[in-house]
């Protein structure tokens, strides 16, 4: 990945000084976002647990076959995160808790195997957990409280009495809610929160230079795999060292705050507005040619309250997010090269 846009100590962190980095290999290190990173050690952590699985006598053939297809999925995860890094995709993730979920109705609910019971209602808690930090609070609510629900009624009903895992009363029913329903939300708010924090300028609310990078490449790959068009607009404030000087930080601070309230108000939920430093700024128009993205900026301009100039560029086979902005930005000097030679 391109550092040239991250901060130094986004630079400090990727070079890492924990020893358990230094074990890691040196490819998977190039891992940067954090929901891929958080599923590889998942399925390391679910590769150890099968493996010991293993080991022990099984109930039934089908049990057995059962547990090398698990062991073989957490194997197939880690190799895909490995192979495809930070464009692994996070459905499958999602389709390996799918799978624990199951395992956790079957145990709990039919089962008298007291140890697979126990780590089941331990485990629960955890993916809820993983799922609430990595996807939509809605997707997640009606993939949990359903499971958690089908789980407990078969428990209820038609699990064997000698291996019942709520056989102690509905003091562990309640527990098993409030564990599940504290991890659902503390989830979501670390979630919520480390976006803000990690990816989102503090003052203008636009995406900041770590989150441009993270998810301007993710849009150049999808870009060149598919074939589609993608514009990249930089642009900066005209003048803006004289708003400064002459109203002070919080002139220039409140003038940055509207600027990117229009440019968000005026552009498409998909497109991508990020504050690159100071007053420049960089939109990314997935979808858009060279042409449209400059018709639809010169509008945007003509309603802006702000004075700025802008430059296009549009992705080709052989970018990357760097060398796309370095083009916009030399379109922008270009026009304002021009636009200084009509005014005279």
């Amino acid at each position: 990945m391109d550092t040239r846009f991250l901060g130094k100590k986004d630079r400090r962190a990727q070079a890492g000084s924990s020893w358990w980095y230094r074990l890691v290999p040196p490819r998977a290190r190039a891992i940067k976002r954090p929901e891929v990173a958080v599923t590889g050690f998942i399925a390391c952590f679910f590769i150890l647990f099968y493996l010991i699985n293993l080991t022990y006598d099984f109930e039934s053939v089908v049990r057995e076959f059962l547990g090398y297809v698990r062991f073989a999925g957490a194997i197939l995860v880690l190799l895909l995160i490995y192979i495809k890094l930070d464009r692994f995709p996070l459905w499958i993730g999602y389709l390996g808790a799918l799978t624990e979920l199951v395992a956790f109705t079957y145990f709990v609910g039919l089962s008298s195997d007291f140890e697979q019971i126990a780590f089941r209602l331990q485990e629960f808690p955890l993916i809820t957990l993983y799922l609430a930090w990595l996807f939509d609070p809605r997707l997640v609510r009606w993939t949990i409280y359903p499971v958690l629900a089908c789980a407990l009624y078969l428990a209820y009903l038609y699990g064997p009495q000698s291996g019942m895992a709520l056989h102690s009363g509905w003091l562990n029913v309640l527990s098993l809610l409030l564990l599940t329903i504290g991890a659902s939300v503390i989830g979501s708010y670390v979630k919520a929160r480390f976006h803000y924090q990690s990816e989102v300028d503090e003052l203008t609310g636009a995406v900041n230079r770590r989150g441009l990078q993270l998810r301007g490449e993710l849009m150049l790959a999808s870009s060149q795999r598919y074939r589609r068009p993608l514009a990249v607009v930089l642009l900066d404030m005209d003048k803006f060292k004289a708003i400064n000087d002459e109203g002070g930080h919080e002139a220039g601070d409140r003038a940055l705050k509207a600027l990117v309230a229009h440019l968000e108000t005026s552009t498409r939920k998909n497109d991508l507005v990020a504050r690159l430093g100071g007053d420049e700024f960089v939109i990314l128009f997935p979808g858009t040619t060279r042409t449209q993205a400059q018709l639809l900026m010169d509008r945007v301009q003509g309603s802006s309250s702000q004075a700025w100039s802008f430059g296009v560029a549009q992705a080709r086979t052989d970018d990357n997010l760097s060398t796309m902005i370095l083009r916009a930005d030399r379109d922008m000097y270009a026009s304002k090269r021009d636009r200084a030679s009509r005014e005279g």
